[in-house]
């Protein structure tokens, strides 16, 4: 069965005794870094919003041999979940006075996303753009955001810098900074491993959540606060869009070594949806700044 086909009997068949009085509806959704997947939504009058359902994702799953009795099962339970976790809602999105408090940053390549921010407000840092999104849900289980559009902005009545300072102290207070030693992360996965003491030590920067956790560069003191301890300045591996890795600065003599690293990872290991950079950035204590690294010479 393609994909058409696949979309074609879950549009058929997902309503069969379950559900009345709604509407059906797939569209295209561009995501992160220009991925495109089919969303499914599930549209009633009761309700003002209606979460998308990613067909992509259970295609696969039916690629792998699961049944369409089981996707049809899951693809309800999804949406009931999602469902109810946005059916308390108490504020309305044409008031800014009732999404302030839920609004937050996430870093995203620039280049890799110029499609999405011809339709929203963003800062270029860089190879890298701040966007802004508003908080829907967040529990142990899951986070749901959506991205601010210029159409919200405008209904809104708001400047860019009026949502910055609202970003700026949202994002740290409801994702708060971590830093974690990368080889207490490869212990807590179970992976025995020999200490070798001359390895270059190496930390992970996120937030306690670890969704979009590359956001944490821009935290107030956060940056500065742990090189002051450390007593290094660092270079800055961009892993994802969910987290950095800090490398300090005194252990690497040539940083085109960490270049290859970085793009090694974003073609082999990370996900397209979530590659942040190719690049590698330097962070300076004194000064407090970070700057992208060329790959010709090291900064001192």
């Amino acid at each position: 069965m393609t994909f058409d086909m696949f979309q074609e009997y879950i549009e058929e068949h997902i309503l069969e005794g379950w559900k009345s009085d709604v509407e059906l509806d797939v569209a295209m959704v561009t995501k992160n870094n220009g991925v495109r997947l089919r969303g499914l939504y599930i549209k009633s009058k009761e309700m003002n919003v209606s979460p998308a359902i990613y067909l992509d994702e259970y295609y696969s799953y039916y690629l792998k041999g699961e049944s369409l009795e089981e996707i049809i099962r899951r693809i309800r339970e999804e949406y009931e979940w999602k469902i109810s976790r946005v059916a308390d809602y108490h504020f309305k999105l044409e008031k800014f006075e009732y999404v302030k408090d839920r609004i937050i940053y996430r870093l995203v390549n620039y280049k890799k996303n110029e499609e999405i921010l011809e339709d929203c407000p963003y800062l270029k840092l860089y190879d890298l753009a701040l966007t802004f999104r508003w908080v829907a849900h967040s529990d142990d289980i899951g986070i749901s955001t959506a991205l601010v559009t210029n159409q919200e902005m405008e209904a809104w009545g708001i400047s860019m810098n009026e949502l910055l300072l609202a970003a700026r102290e949202n994002t740290p207070r409801l994702f708060p900074a971590q830093m974690v030693d990368m080889d207490e992360m490869i212990q807590r996965a179970g992976v025995c491993m020999p200490m070798d003491r001359s390895a270059i030590p190496m930390y992970i920067m996120t937030n306690r959540q670890e969704v979009n956790g590359a956001s944490v560069l821009l935290y107030d003191d956060v940056l500065q606060t742990f090189a002051l301890k450390k007593k290094t300045d660092f270079y800055i591996l961009p892993s994802s869009i969910h987290e950095v890795i800090l490398v300090p600065s005194d252990r690497i003599d040539n940083p085109s070594d960490l270049f290859t690293m970085v793009e090694d990872a974003n073609r082999t290991v990370v996900a397209l949806g979530d590659i942040l950079s190719d690049s590698v950035y330097y962070y300076n204590r004194e000064k407090n700044q970070i700057v992208p690294v060329t790959e010709e010479k090291r900064i001192v």
